[in-house]
């Protein structure tokens, strides 16, 4: 089977070997007065600092504060802590009360009230100190007065996706939606930016060194209890296409093209600054549209994590008061349902709209809020979800999960190789793929898209890779029952020829794209490539 994708590498062996402290976890909270954004690490891709100025040499700036500028800078916050830290006397739903909501016994009534209070909970603490503070901006966690957050450093490589300016956001997927407006279709993008607090940020400091160096890891990492990672997601609609993004945050950021600019795939990087460049003042502000947390539970047997997403209610709920609290629950889940062997996802549970998941919960009316602004266009409206209905936000792939995504994240092989998010973006097998009427290996993906089983893997074999249950700090298992490797022979090829498995990042996926900027950086400068002559190998991105 052909390689996804085919790039040399030199002298990445010398970046593997990670290596964890054994030390207990601190009990008290990360001192909360300190600034904790160093400037270490570049702060935005084509950050003006000169240390960083050879990674955008010969490029056209866009990105960069002028004289004429006075609003906000982006900072990124890397102080990571050095110890690790349990933030467990102000995580509530960590109480013994919550551990029903885990239990596949428990009714779906209860389950549906306990994930809503559980997420609210996640979701307050990400807020606290983050939002509404007198004349600061919301998000600019440098000196959080509560507790501190940290930021993922390196998203600053990649001309089309690095962090811009303003707030610190990064390029995510392009989402066309159904809507009733024009002509029935939005072309828009998302920008979005995570942020970790202490526990999470202490296994990103095994990663991103004080020296501004990069450990790559040779073994699989792991996330403690009690990490949390809170992403604000961002959309460039305008109210008329989606009228739900009323009354929502909405922030002036220096984005590309609102309906995603995009470059030829042999594009130089110079020549991707030149296509697709950076505007404030042209493009209208980015509104809030999606809010995913996702938290480190033991409780979830088969992961170890929680995911939720929350999205915009900005109609529904345009008289509250705060703006950041103008958002309902999507869902909430802690595993994928899997399939059970020889059935397919699309399909399976059997109607959960009216029987409900065992391992995660839908909040419908939130979904029918979603889908009343969309046009005829089902699979395109806001509130698609993702195969059978799992959990995926307006932003995702509708042939996917919040979990089914995350579980691939692994550390890039030496040609800057990973597991694909979904199967869909690659030539392998599609995943949750219903079957033409009559037909055993042809069928339509939620898209509408035609699948083959290509390369003797069947759909119901890629459905069990993707809809598995990976638990936390596992390597994503690419092959079959019959040990077929699905991405082909000799992949991952990791410096290590011993390594045959993917090193997990533990659901990280921003730490696995991060991880591939540095290790393009570090290879084009053990190459010293001309600026002219750099090309960035994609990351594969989330797309609908």
């Amino acid at each position: 089977m052909k390689r996804l994708i085919q790039v040399s590498v030199l002298g990445l062996a010398s970046l593997s070997g990670l290596a964890f402290a054994a030390n207990p976890p601190s009990t008290k909270p990360a001192n909360t007065s300190a600034n904790t954004c160093t400037g270490t690490y570049p702060s935005y891709w084509q950050d003006i600092a000169p240390k960083f100025s050879g990674m955008w040499q010969g490029q056209d700036i866009s990105n960069a504060p002028t004289g004429a500028y006075s609003g906000p800078v982006f900072k990124l916050s890397d102080a990571y802590p050095r110890q690790p830290v349990d933030d467990k006397a102000n995580q509530p739903w960590r109480a013994a009360k919550f551990d029903a909501m885990f239990d596949p016994a428990t009714s779906q009534d209860k389950k549906a009230k306990l994930a809503k209070e559980y997420a609210w909970l996640v979701y307050n603490y990400a807020l606290s100190g983050n939002v509404n503070r007198p004349a600061q901006t919301d998000f600019d966690v440098c000196e959080n007065p509560v507790r501190p957050w940290y930021h993922i450093a390196f998203q600053t490589y990649d001309p089309l996706s690095g962090r811009e300016f303003i707030h610190g956001l990064t390029r995510e997927a392009p989402v066309t939606f159904s809507i009733k407006s024009g002509t029935g279709t939005a072309a828009t993008t998302m920008w979005a930016v995570a942020i970790y607090n202490a526990t999470a940020a202490y296994t990103l400091g095994q990663v991103w060194q004080k020296d501004g160096t990069a450990k790559v890891p040779s073994a699989n990492i792991h996330f403690d209890e009690g990490s949390v990672i809170a992403k604000p997601l961002f959309n460039t609609a305008t109210l008329d296409q989606l009228p739900v993004l009323a009354n929502m945050p909405r922030w002036n950021a220096n984005i590309s093209d609102p309906s995603f600019c995009a470059t030829p795939d042999n594009a130089t990087m110079a020549e991707q600054s030149q296509l697709c460049p950076r505007n404030y003042a042209k493009w209208n502000d980015v509104k809030l549209m999606q809010f995913d947390i996702s938290v480190s539970d033991k409780r979830a047997k088969g992961t170890g994590w929680v995911y939720g997403t929350f999205v915009a209610d900005g109609r529904r709920k345009a008289n509250v008061k705060d703006q950041w609290q103008r958002v309902s629950l999507l869902g909430l889940m802690w595993g994928n349902d899997t399939p059970p062997p020889g059935q397919l996802a699309y399909n399976f549970p059997a109607d959960p709209r009216k029987n409900g998941f065992k391992e995660e919960v839908i909040f419908w009316d939130v979904v029918d809020e979603l889908n009343s602004f969309g046009g005829t266009g089902t699979v395109q409206r806001m509130g698609h979800l993702g195969s059978n209905h799992r959990l995926n936000g307006p932003a995702d792939n509708a042939n996917s999960s919040c979990m089914s995504c995350h579980g691939s994240a692994s550390v890039p092989d030496s040609t800057f190789t990973t597991p694909p998010l979904l199967a869909q973006f690659s030539d392998m097998t599609k995943q949750s793929v219903a079957l033409v009427n009559g037909l055993k290996t042809q069928g339509l993906d939620r898209s509408g898209a035609v699948a083959t089983e290509n390369n003797g893997v069947t759909f119901s074999e890629m459905d069990a890779i993707y809809f598995a249950n990976v638990m936390a700090s596992t390597s994503f298992n690419m092959t079959t029952p019959t040990g077929k490797n699905v991405m082909g022979d000799g992949v991952p090829a990791y410096p290590n020829p011993a390594q045959k498995t993917w090193i997990s990042l533990d659901y990280s996926l921003q730490l696995s794209m991060s991880l591939k900027q540095w290790m393009q950086w570090q290879a084009d400068q053990a190459a010293q490539t001309p600026a002219q002559s750099r090309k960035f190998v994609k990351a594969l991105r989330r797309a609908q």
